[in-house]
């Protein structure tokens, strides 16, 4: 079965094309004036009748063209070639100006310029060679994915249907060329050019803030490069269960994300910090959970966003009232109808007696306004805000709410996790099955080896790619724990500044691995911690000479 796919057009053709009149009309202009001076007949100086022969011909009209004004050769001109040389001047000068107007016409052309980016953009995805991603949509998500992504190294290639959008992508200024295209991913052809199945592309993000497109990225994605992971945003649970049958590995729902963080961190306070100092890159295990309240919510606006968080809360037991213009379709819901921008609603939705509010609409000076005018009225609320445009950031800040969300950040904090460690996403459900008492431990273990800084997670494979000096001595027969790892390799009586979250095995998952536990070829690792901790296990695993001496260490030597 073969598949025809719609190429690049080249941008030469189409040039070729538009200048067909003005260049076959400066041939004909050129053909006739080279043509009558071989036949227009001249006097030389001895005055006998002469021709010029066809090359004085054409080189007298190819300057002549340009006006320059070289003089007459071979011989002064009878009056009958002066004749002709003149309305020879009038008829080359008036081709090469409409040829040049053409020739302008044609560059300034939407259609050629886009025909040229396609080439350039074609031509600079086939020429990577390092890892990269294909991101669709260059939303608030975007931008974040694709700078983290840079940073590390981790090329990106963007495409997104808003030209603007597509223009910011080189006032961005990231730190990797980033080749951008303005197309619809949802064609199959707009993803070939793109390099979806690419042998350096990593995995396709589906992120164009439009369910039903996702969905179709997603779909056409794994039918052309099959082996190729999709990471997938939806925000409707329908879509959701659509994008799963077609082989989407991941899925992405930022509202059911945020409302359940926000339902656990009620019940585990500590799970909260973990979460935040482990997927958002920008909280420290050191930082204090929010003193959430158990008490009476409002939640304003009841959306997708809206119901989800009310769902969640009501879960965990909490007390939660809705208000919005709109009575819900439920009528056991506790609930107030009207503007919450109204004081009277809020005040019928008893707002003085509340605990926490969360401001749940989709527009951001709505919330903006609902925040400021439930401050006044209730100042000790446990306010949550909805933020939708990170162009707003600056206003949100001067509400200064107990939590904002972004759906943009929970999006590139969730694909980030993804592509920088698989296994977190595990390791994070498993987690969230634990109770406070094992949460707050593991709590205190981070503050102990991390402190006060960014705690970087990444996983590493005991293989030789990637553990060379460990796959060696095991299968040497020396034994190889976990404690082995965590020791500093310039120091073997400090501890290196991480934990170790997950073992990974052929036989089930270990979460939290104990010191003692012995590594095999085939598992895989998950940790966190200092960014420096990261490098210095990489010598560790690398080099034989550090490895023995730390596993001296065990052996009392």
């Amino acid at each position: 079965m073969t598949m025809e796919v719609r190429r690049t057009q080249p941008g030469l053709f189409l040039l070729l094309r538009r200048l067909r009149l003005p260049l076959i009309l400066l041939i004909v202009v050129y053909a006739v004036a080279v043509f009558g001076f071989t036949l227009v007949p001249g006097i030389d100086a001895a005055g006998q009748p002469w021709r010029m022969g066809f090359l004085h011909a054409f080189y007298f009209v190819s300057f002549l063209g340009t006006t320059i004004g070289l003089g007459e050769i071979p011989q002064p001109f009878s009056d009958a070639q002066r004749l002709w040389a003149t309305a020879s001047i009038y008829a080359t000068v008036t081709a090469w100006l409409y040829g040049i107007g053409a020739l302008l016409s044609t560059l300034q052309d939407p259609l050629f310029r886009r025909i040229l980016h396609e080439n350039r953009f074609a031509s600079a995805v086939r020429g990577l060679r390092e890892p990269f991603v294909l991101l669709c949509g260059y939303d608030d998500a975007g931008k974040l994915i694709a700078r983290e992504l840079c940073e590390e190294g981790i090329g990106v290639v963007v495409v997104d249907r808003v030209q603007e959008r597509v223009d910011s992508v080189e006032t961005d200024e990231l730190p990797l060329s980033v080749p951008a295209l303005q197309a619809n991913a949802m064609h199959p052809g707009t993803l070939l050019t793109a390099g979806v199945n690419h042998p350096a592309c990593i995995a396709t993000l589906a992120l164009t803030g439009d369910d039903a497109a996702n969905l179709s990225v997603s779909l056409n994605a794994k039918i052309l490069a099959p082996e190729r992971q999709v990471i997938c945003v939806a925000h409707h649970h329908e879509h959701q269960a659509a994008m799963a049958r077609v082989g989407a590995e991941h899925l992405i729902n930022p509202h059911d994300t945020f409302a359940e963080r926000l339902a656990q961190a009620l019940i585990k306070p500590s799970l909260h910090v973990i979460y935040e100092s482990l997927t958002t890159q920008t909280s420290t295990p050191m930082a204090e959970p929010p003193a959430f309240p158990r008490g009476r919510w409002l939640v304003c606006g009841y959306g997708r966003f809206g119901r989800t968080v009310h769902r969640h809360l009501q879960q965990v037991g909490i007390e939660v009232t809705a208000v919005d213009l709109l009575a819900p379709a439920d009528a056991t819901i506790d609930h107030v109808t009207g503007s919450a921008i109204d004081a009277a609603t809020l005040h019928r939705a008893r707002i003085e007696h509340a605990d926490a509010i969360v401001v749940a609409t989709p527009n951001d000076t709505t919330n903006l306004a609902i925040a400021m005018l439930a401050r006044e009225l209730n100042p000790r609320l446990f306010m949550v805000l909805r933020q939708s445009e990170r162009r707003n950031t600056p206003l949100f800040r001067a509400i200064d709410a107990d939590i904002t969300t972004l759906s943009g950040y929970i999006v590139a904090a969730e694909v980030l996790r993804i592509i920088r460690a698989p296994q977190l996403s595990y390791f994070l459900r498993l987690a969230r099955q634990q109770d406070e008492a094992w949460v707050r431990g593991l709590l205190e273990r981070m503050r102990e080896r991390i402190g006060d800084e960014i705690a970087e997670t990444w996983s590493i494979g005991i293989d030789a790619a990637a553990m060379p000096a460990v796959a060696a001595a095991i299968r040497r027969g020396r034994k190889v724990t976990v404690g082995d790892l965590m020791r500093a390799p310039d120091n073997r009586e400090i501890p290196l500044s991480a934990v170790p979250l997950l073992l990974q095995r052929r036989e089930g998952k270990s979460l939290l691995p104990g010191d003692e536990e012995a590594l095999a070829m085939g598992d895989r690792l998950l940790l966190c911690g200092r960014d420096a901790a990261r490098g210095r296990l990489r010598w560790t695993v690398s080099d034989d000479r550090v490895l023995r001496y730390l596993l001296r260490a065990r052996a009392g030597r």
